[in-house]
């Protein structure tokens, strides 16, 4: 059998001292890969930004494109060209052809559309013929043999 052999207190004090300094030693390393890993996971995150950023520039120019080209198509010489080209000869309504309803659908009062529309609605009233109750019979006359 072995004997017990006592440590003296240098011994000791050395072994734990080299425990703390190891345990030290494997804090730096785990920090040390951490960051390495905490840094490279913000580069991809980087990179999947600027990524989207650049998408979202992408769909930024074709939606201004596309908002452009619409407003060239609501102008008026091409909405009537357009129009021209189905068959329909319109143009846009005048001011006096332009009647404003309130909610209840009556015209707001004053407007020169509305006065011109019972103007001329006065005109065919007046205008209007109503044949008699027994109208007179005509009989035409012979006609002529060449």
């Amino acid at each position: 059998m072995r004997k017990n052999r006592k440590m003296p207190k240098k011994m000791s004090v050395m072994a734990g001292r080299s425990v703390q300094f190891g345990a030290v030693i494997v804090m730096v390393v785990a920090m040390a890969i951490l960051n390495v890993l905490a840094s490279s996971s913000c580069r991809q995150l980087a990179k999947v930004v600027r990524e989207k950023e650049r998408q979202l520039e992408k769909l930024e120019d074709a939606q201004k494109r596309e908002s452009a080209r619409w407003d060239e198509m609501k102008t008026p010489e091409r909405l009537e060209a357009t129009l021209l080209a189905l068959g329909m000869k319109m143009h846009y309504p005048k001011p006096e052809q332009q009647v404003r309803m309130d909610r209840s659908g009556k015209p707001y009062p004053g407007q020169i559309s509305v006065a011109r529309a019972s103007e001329r609605n006065m005109a065919a009233q007046s205008a209007k013929y109503t044949p008699a109750a027994n109208p007179v019979k005509r009989v035409a006359a012979p006609r002529k043999r060449r």
